[in-house]
């Protein structure tokens, strides 16, 4: 006849049972074992297969440690048995850690609606951590395997990977029922900003959005007007690559919102050629081959043509529209190019 079930609790010595491979649990006195009951098949040993388990061994113990504790020291059960109940866990999904004595020394029971986060077992596996040994110990090495409390190192190392196990399982967070929804429940307050009426004038056309207020111009011009040529580098302001003119002086369109844009005459690389006929510095970049990968050429076009028009900069020397085009970044490094080409529409 079983013994009436009861609750183990840290600390007590868990009853003699049958585990599945025809052994007993006092026949396996002698090593840390790890029982994990579940209602199907349950194989925490493959838990060295999720990335949390790398993060628990590099936390809490060296690959040579880990390897200490076997396979055979996992034991699958299932929570109807025999033994989930002697050790008063039966119908309960439940996670045990017996020492060498057969002591409990860490029990997880998982409850309906109940998550386990990784910061609790964390908490856990800190209060179980073995003391560090001094080089003043007389034990020496022994103080590292039995430190105080009583629990070694190989039990401490089988905690840390029953938690690895336990934080893998899909099945660990079981989802509690949904509660009823209220009748005549209003819904719930859109925190969207409303959109805005915004007209733009593109290469001599205006368009009529509707768009985010946070919208910037060069989100507008790829995203709503497919406007693709002007490229999006690094989004910061930094690369140059989104060049437009707006009322023909150079700008950053990652860095305009779209709406500030309204007014103004705004010109893309789609824009600069006058149909067939390409814009003098198109021509010049193609003639002197100023560009490799092509992904900063529109950026390096609109702001030299911007330089081009500008009265103050139109003559300048090398050296000069160096600094002007510092602004735009070639990660090709297609430089003694680009400047060759603006000093030939230059002349032109």
């Amino acid at each position: 006849m079983l013994p009436s079930p009861r609750a183990l609790h840290p600390g007590d010595l868990a009853p003699d049972g049958p585990l599945p491979d025809g052994s007993t649990l006092l026949a396996q006195r002698g090593r840390p074992l790890l029982l994990a009951f579940a209602p199907a098949e349950w194989n925490p040993a493959q838990a060295h297969q999720s990335a949390i388990f790398a993060r628990l061994s590099q936390e809490f113990g060296s690959g040579a440690a880990l390897a200490e504790a076997a396979p055979e020291a996992w034991h699958s059960l299932d929570y109807r048995g025999e033994l989930a109940t002697r050790l008063g866990v039966a119908g309960q999904r439940a996670l045990l850690l017996l020492d060498e004595a057969g002591v409990l020394r860490w029990k997880t029971v998982i409850e309906p609606g109940q998550e386990l986060r990784p910061g609790q077992v964390l908490a856990a596996l800190e209060a179980l951590r073995p003391a560090p040994a001094t080089a003043a110990s007389p034990a020496g090495a022994a103080a590292a395997e039995a430190p105080a409390g009583g629990m070694s190192r190989r039990t401490f190392v089988t905690a840390t990977l029953a938690a690895a196990a336990l934080l893998a399982l899909p099945s660990v967070v079981v989802a509690a029922p949904a509660p009823a929804a209220a009748p005549n429940l209003a819904p719930p307050p859109d925190d969207r900003p409303a959109m805005l009426p915004i007209d733009l004038t593109i290469n001599g056309h205006t368009q009529h959005l509707r768009l985010d207020p946070r919208t910037a111009l060069l989100d507008a011009l790829r995203e709503n007007l497919h406007l693709t040529g002007t490229k999006k580098g690094c989004d910061h302001g930094q690369c140059g690559a989104c060049t437009v003119h707006l009322d023909g002086h150079s700008a950053l369109s990652c860095l305009t919102l779209a709406v500030m844009a309204q007014g103004k005459a705004i010109t893309t690389i789609e824009g600069l050629a006058k149909g067939d006929e390409l814009h003098p510095m198109q021509a010049a970049f193609i003639k002197h081959d100023a560009f490799q990968c092509g992904y900063c050429t529109p950026g390096q076009i609109m702001s030299a043509s911007a330089l081009l028009a500008d009265p103050h900069t139109r003559h300048g020397s090398a050296v000069e529209i160096r600094e002007a085009m510092s602004g735009n970044l070639c990660r090709c490094a297609a430089y003694p190019n680009i400047i060759a080409a603006i000093e030939e529409a230059q002349r032109g």
